[in-house]
């Protein structure tokens, strides 16, 4: 009996022991679902960032593209990762008439775009939902979701999935010279890409940014009926750019053409200037005397101003093609990417050359830690970028691309009608070739708002 006893007690203290191995390479909470977050053998996460980050040390970003590698791999050494900055490997909304050419499976496994092509994205079948099985990875993305600036922190979750995961937030400021003087406005609305986009934001600050609401004035402009009061409090602000003579330069494509409405500004041939936040990085960088002229930073309101006026934002994509196994990888890169120490690095131009002087790029991270950071908060610009983006509210995510064309000129013909100097060339032009035309036009304007490199 006692041999009994002695072999149950060796057979229990045997499975104790085993199970203490077994615990140990498998703790409590983890599932067989947490082996997922390895890496498809030999495969490479290509990434595609918005191709606008500003060149700061005139290598096409080659120094920041090889930090962001090198700190990605300290955190994640068994991660193959690929980074490209380019509008070659990037859409963004200027190609969105063809978006089927950025999301083959030779393109991109994520990209990063911005959230007004959504619904065409998801409509074609473009891209997949960051679905994933992992613990991990499923802990990653509610973080990350959490960190999002408060009125755009369900941007891109549709149905239940989610489809887009915010990293940047856009927004038109107007800046103002103190003192300020009586020189006209400078901007540039003109392009096809941009008056649709005021538009509609002038619509939302007018009546509110209802979804049927936006999908209703979409459809009324493209009738030909924009909205008489929205017209009135556009033509308003619009207005500021209009000098002693009738000329809209911000409006009849003279910037386009002639001058930088940038340049304008910072010169002080205009006393006040609307723009992008990163626009800042241009003026302090060509003109450095604008630092000493205590600028005045607020959000540009093109409606009514009853409701808060729409802001842009910028997120990551998964192209269709990429492989399930890649999932979890491309969340932790997001997850790295959105990081306060990453956005700082890029927001604040860490990565310029000791042998440069550093100027930040003034971009606007959707992550709210960013800005609680020592350099961040005590930044005098963005003290007053950061309350502008809290006060507004995201764009719809489809309706207007690949409807450009179609509000454009029945905007540009109202505002023609109260007087306005606005560029209506696109809208006399017809057929497939012209529309290519405008496009590749507009392209390019697009580029040199975002002075992508100095000029020669």
């Amino acid at each position: 009996m006692k041999k009994i006893v002695y072999s149950i007690t060796i057979l229990i203290c045997g499975m104790i022991v085993l199970l203490g191995v077994t615990a140990l390479f498998h703790p409590v909470g983890s599932t067989v679902q947490s082996q997922k977050t390895v890496n498809v053998p030999g495969s490479v996460l290509t990434v595609a960032l918005y191709p606008y980050i500003e060149d700061i040390n005139g290598d096409a970003n080659t120094e920041t593209i090889a930090l962001l590698k090198k700190r990605y791999h300290e955190k994640y050494p068994g991660d193959e990762l690929e980074i490209y900055i380019s509008p070659d490997k990037n859409p963004y909304f200027e190609n969105s008439f063809n978006l089927s050419s950025s999301f083959e499976p030779q393109d991109p496994d994520l990209i990063e775009v911005e959230q007004t092509e959504l619904d065409n994205l998801i409509a074609g079948g473009y891209i997949q939902p960051f679905a994933t099985g992992s613990l991990e990875g499923e802990k990653l993305l509610e973080d990350n979701r959490r960190q999002v600036v408060d009125p755009y922190r369900n941007t891109g979750i549709m149905g239940g999935k989610e489809f887009f995961i915010p990293t940047w937030l856009c927004a038109y400021y107007t800046f103002i010279r103190n003192p300020a003087g009586e020189a006209p406005e400078s901007g540039d609305y003109s392009s096809i890409m941009t008056l649709p986009d005021l538009y509609l934001s002038a619509y939302a600050s007018t009546y509110g940014s209802d979804p049927v609401l936006l999908q209703d004035a979409v459809r009324n402009a493209i009738a030909g009926s924009p909205d008489p009061d929205v017209i009135f409090w556009l033509t308003t602000r619009l207005s500021a750019c209009t000098g002693n003579t009738s000329e809209n330069r911000c409006l009849n494509g003279y910037y386009f053409d002639n001058a930088s409405s940038i340049d304008d500004f910072g010169a002080g041939n205009t006393d006040q200037y609307t723009g992008y936040s990163e626009m800042l990085y241009w003026i302090l960088k060509r003109h450095p005397a604008v630092q000493n002229d205590n600028l005045t930073i607020s959000g540009t309101v093109f409606g009514r101003g009853t409701y808060p006026s729409l802001a842009w934002v910028d997120g990551f994509v998964l192209n269709n093609h990429t492989d399930p196994r890649k999932i979890d990888q491309a969340i932790r890169f997001v997850d790295f990417y959105n990081s306060a120490e990453v956005k700082e690095l890029i927001a604040l131009s860490m990565d310029t050359n000791a042998s440069s002087k550093r100027v930040p790029r003034y971009l606007l991270p959707a992550s709210e830690r960013f800005y609680t950071l020592a350099n961040v908060s005590s930044d005098p610009y963005y003290r007053q970028f950061s309350p502008v983006i809290r006060n507004m509210t995201p764009f719809p995510t489809g309706g207007l691309r690949g409807n450009m064309i179609a509000v454009y000129c029945p905007v540009t013909q109202a505002l023609n009608i109260t007087g306005m100097d606005v560029d209506r060339q696109p809208c006399e032009l017809s057929g497939r070739p012209a529309i290519k035309e405008i496009i590749s036009r507009d392209t390019r304007q697009y580029r040199n708002n975002h002075h992508m490199s100095e000029p020669s």
